[in-house]
């Protein structure tokens, strides 16, 4: 409710607005205020006594003269009493909180006690916000603090004005803890302190007491309504008129409530009569219906509410059922949640938008309960997600081998059909625990069955590094010569996956320890040495390994490749010198290494090797490295910065850089040239003269403003202006700051251009973005000949700019 005002109170000292006689109380309360803040700079406990008791005199000061025309003689004992528990007491908590980390501070001088330091006095800040209106209360009303704090509850703190007032009340704390701190600060500085705290005082107390109102929470019907202007709730009447509140606007705070999980104001607004089928509020990222986010709470009388007002239970967002939601919340899964909702007609085979039913979602919970219930309830057990995952791969996939052996008790199929075998997921898990292999394999699955690629379960136990796995499906009878769709069988998945112990496991379950497996080429004629080299934990060794089993180094792939190439574009230079000793390494490379040194080659990819070699001029001796990358990653060397030179943009160009390529911001290297100017021409020449064509929307724009921002370019832009018109540019687009090129040209005297743009059509009364046309610009800034040229074409004299003028 509303606060009233506190009558006044009048006094020897009330005095009429028009009298002119001198304001004795006013002046005692600032003379005092001003007397101890001085004092405060002898430091010690005198500064901490009189620092905090010029507080209430400065308060009692401020608000005697916005009194106006009543104004009452302070008060010092009924009003400066709280006034100076307030001070005092807040002081006191604020120097405790300080002492320790102010006192390591000034000892040691270290970043963590500077650190805690600047949180505790934003802690400070923190608690002084959330009390602000108690405090503004009393600096300005008066009264007793029980009464202020009783009248949190009436308000809203929350205001950003509040922070305002939180600094208004720390600042001078912290001034009168700093002179009271032993050694801070020294000499002179304290008194200059000292002068601060007197004449900063009575502002912020003033700022304090001029805040507006923080906002009451006004009872409408019954319930709270926060919000309410504080200007609008100085007006309103001591009892406030009962009225039915709009249901539209109880749904917001009703969403709101049950996502903070505030049950019972939940259920006071739908009482109240918010529509709980009312769907989430516009504009919401959460667009969970109420159902859904009730059933995550712990706190089940929502839910039973909802269900009790007929709420749809399978209306769903993005997939989203409540019945999803409660599965897919929790690891312990919300048993309660779930049966209520099923046992009020949730589909238990419901899918979410990656196809997940809720016995997917239960099939990662610790408690089999959950599943047990979606399973009582008729839910599909081999039911299939979008990735062809059943629940019990689901189970298998995470390692939670008490649900996986729940489900295979209630019926599901290791290897459901159309779906991913259960013995794959349980295989290529993250951990290396065989014991789901093992209770799967006990429950007849087969050991080599495939899922939609040709994979087995080795397959991927060898891709993951799972070496007590394999060892149980060897011993199972998995055939490591299997091969999958791209022709890998577990050897050349070893290395592919650059996993020396898993090849060594694997040779010795094939005959001839492997040397035909080892040979095999997958289905891009790669070899073993290619795919390990391609791979990102291969080591020399395992190199040195493959080429023992009689794997071929000079082998080409379907792209005419080699292994040592394949490292090479890696930048994997200590497989190079694996297999290829005589390989001309790129001389930032060996000169890293001494020669005899043991120490590996650095793993340093081609792109980043001619980035420094274009950093330092020295791009003639990186062609080696230049004939590892692709176009497209020369492409991308031309937009490094700072922007390449014309030497180095013509040297990219001509070994197969391709100019197409985009930086992060969608440009290509001409158009991010544009933004440089004339200081860019070279380039732009270069790439003229290769074929490179400059339309494109805008592009031409870009160029000119460029040129207006920088004096140099404006005086000796416009032939390449010129240039790039002729090769195509477009004249009609603006900049992205919206100018177009006629009023540029205009603005830069570029006569010539302005010639070549009236013929090639462009709009004459186009503005740009200052609201100019281009014979605005032309009168304004005294160029008579385009003027005429202008008008001449048909530019409209009349036409008003943006201030209104022709």
């Amino acid at each position: 409710m509303p606060e009233q005002a506190r009558p006044e109170r009048p006094g020897k000292a009330a005095q009429t607005a028009g009298s002119t006689r001198p304001d004795h109380g006013l002046l005692l309360a600032v003379a005092a205020g001003a007397l101890l803040a001085v004092l405060s700079g002898f430091g010690g406990v005198v500064a901490a006594l009189t620092g905090v008791l010029a507080q209430p005199a400065y308060a009692l000061a401020v608000r005697r003269w916005r009194g106006g025309a009543v104004r009452k003689t302070p008060d010092w004992r009924g009003d400066g009493l709280p006034l100076l528990m307030a001070w005092g007491g807040t002081g006191i908590v604020l120097a405790l909180l300080l002492a320790w980390p102010l006192s390591a501070l000034i000892a040691e001088g270290t970043l963590s006690a500077a650190l805690a330091v600047s949180a505790m006095v934003g802690l400070a800040l923190i608690a002084l916000w959330r009390i602000w209106p108690a405090w503004q209360r009393i600096e300005r009303d008066g009264g007793s603090l029980a009464a202020a704090w009783r009248a949190l509850a009436e308000v809203e703190p929350g205001a950003w004005r509040g922070l305002a007032a939180a600094v208004a009340v720390l600042v001078p704390l912290l001034l009168v803890v700093l002179l009271a701190w032993p050694g801070l600060p020294a000499g002179a500085w304290r008194w200059a302190v000292a002068v601060v705290l007197a004449l900063g005082s009575p502002a912020l107390h003033l700022l304090l007491q001029r805040l507006r109102d923080a906002d009451p929470v006004v009872m409408v019907g019954g319930l709270p309504v926060h919000g309410m202007a504080g200007a609008e709730a100085e007006q309103a009447p001591p009892e406030p008129v009962e009225q039915a509140p709009s249901t539209e606007a109880l749904v917001p705070a009703l969403y709101a409530a049950a996502r903070s999980g505030r049950v019972e104001r939940a259920l006071e607004l739908i009482e109240a009569g918010a529509d709980p089928h009312a769907p989430p509020p516009a504009g919401e990222r959460d667009r969970r219906n109420l159902a859904a986010l009730a059933s995550v709470l712990p706190d089940l009388r929502l839910l039973r509410q909802l269900i009790a007002a007929g709420v749809d239970l399978n209306a769903a967002h993005g997939g989203m059922t409540p019945l999803i939601a409660a599965t897919r919340d929790s690891w312990h899964g919300r048993p309660d949640a779930v049966m209520t909702l099923l046992a009020n007609g949730a589909d238990p085979r419901a899918r979410d938008g990656d196809g997940n039913t809720p016995l997917h979602h239960a099939a990662r919970s610790s408690d089999p309960g959950v599943a047990a219930l979606l399973r009582d309830a008729a839910a599909d057990v081999d039911a299939l997600n979008d990735e062809g995952q059943s629940p019990l791969g689901v189970a298998c996939a995470c390692g939670n081998w008490r649900l996986a052996r729940f489900l295979l008790e209630r019926g599901a199929r290791p290897h459901p059909a159309d779906g991913r075998p259960a013995l794959l997921a349980a295989a290529s898990g993250e951990d290396d625990d065989p014991v789901g292999v093992q209770l799967l394999l006990k429950q007849k699955a087969r050991v080599d069955a495939t899922d939609a690629r040709e994979r087995t379960a080795l397959h991927e136990a060898v891709l993951a590094g799972h070496e007590d796995i394999i060892t149980v499906l060897l011993a199972a009878g998995a055939d490591p010569a299997a091969v999958d769709s791209q022709g890998h069988n577990a050897v050349l998945e070893a290395a592919r996956a650059g996993r020396l112990a898993v090849l060594e496991q694997l040779l010795q379950h094939l005959p001839r320890d492997g040397a035909d497996e080892a040979v095999a080429l997958d289905a891009s004629g790669r070899n073993a040495l290619q795919l390990a080299c391609m791979a990102d934990a291969t080591t020399p060794a395992l190199i040195e390994r493959l080429v023992e089993l009689g794997v071929s180094p000079e082998h080409r792939d379907s792209e005419g490749k080699r292994a040592v190439d394949r490292a090479a574009e890696a930048g994997r230079w200590a497989l190079v010198a694996a297999l290829d000793a005589a390989y001309a390494m790129p001389a930032c490379i060996s000169d890293e290494v001494d020669g005899e040194s043991e120490t590996p080659l650095p793993d340093r990819p081609p792109a980043a090797l001619l980035r420094d070699a274009l950093a330092e001029g020295r791009e003639h001796g990186a062609v080696p490295v230049a004939r590892l990358m692709s176009a497209i990653e020369l492409g991308r060397m031309l937009h490094i910065e700072p922007l390449p030179g014309a030497a180095q943009v013509e040297w990219l160009l001509r070994h197969g850089a391709d100019a197409g390529v985009l930086n992060p911001s969608g440009d290509i290297a001409m158009f991010e040239w544009f933004d440089h100017g004339p200081d860019a021409w070279p380039q732009l020449e270069i790439l003229l003269r290769y074929g490179h064509t400059p339309a494109g929307v805008g592009g031409l724009a870009r160029f000119m403003a460029a040129c207006v921002a920088d004096k140099g370019g404006a005086r000796h832009g416009e032939p390449i202006a010129l240039a790039l018109v002729e090769r195509g540019a477009d004249p009609f687009a603006t900049s992205h700051t919206g100018d177009p090129p006629l009023t540029q040209a205009v603005r830069m005297g570029w006569t010539r251009l302005l010639e070549r743009l009236l013929a090639c059509g462009v709009d004459l009364n186009v503005r740009d973005s200052h609201g100019m046309s281009a014979l605005h610009l032309a009168a304004a800034l005294g160029r008579d000949d385009m003027l005429r040229r202008l008008v001449a074409h048909g530019a409209a004299p009349d036409l008003l700019a943006a201030d209104g003028q022709t």
